[in-house]
């Protein structure tokens, strides 16, 4: 990759970034068509409530996700509702949806939820996943807004966390 084609592809990383996103992935990029290890940062609770249920959409295209458990935390899968049953040793439903419940993350403090998965085989894109937090107290923080065709991330309030494929080398 030349040096010119680096730099636009970290400029295009940053104007496409969420400049304020409290939930957002430790590593903003990955080839298409690769395990990814999705590191979801969660600095606090929502606005002052302590966090007791984390919940990953997982976009189409992503496959083979496994989530990795925490200590305190019940983990809740639910596949995917078009997934066939598995039929490899070993293999599991696709999933649409992981959950972290019952744990407590205080305000004042930070906590990572890892999951990991691969990839869809479309270079270029970016891959957009939605995280809603749940608070005591009925608060919610919902990570989910995806920016329209010509809008930028920086224009939302809540906009989810970004992951820009790149091309396999």
């Amino acid at each position: 990759m030349t040096i010119s084609r680096m730099a636009a592809l970290a400029l295009g990383l940053l104007a496409s970034a969420p400049a304020a996103a409290h939930v957002t992935l430790e590593v903003q990029q990955a080839p298409a068509n690769s395990i990814y290890r999705a590191v979801f940062r969660v600095p606090h609770g929502c606005d002052g409530a302590t966090m007791t249920r984390l919940v990953v959409q997982l976009p189409e295209g992503v496959v083979q996700a496994r989530p990795m458990p925490k200590a305190g935390w019940t983990l809740v899968t639910t596949p995917r509702a078009d997934a066939p049953a598995p039929s490899a040793h070993g293999a599991a439903r696709e999933l649409g949806e992981i959950a972290w419940d019952g744990g407590r993350l205080e305000d004042a403090h930070y906590d990572e939820f890892i999951i990991r998965f691969r990839l869809p085989d479309r270079p270029g894109e970016l891959l957009y996943i939605p995280v809603v937090q749940h608070c005591e107290g009925g608060r919610t923080a919902a990570w989910t807004q995806i920016p329209e065709p010509g809008r930028r991330v920086s224009d939302y309030r809540y906009p989810a966390p970004a992951l820009r494929l790149l091309p396999r080398n």
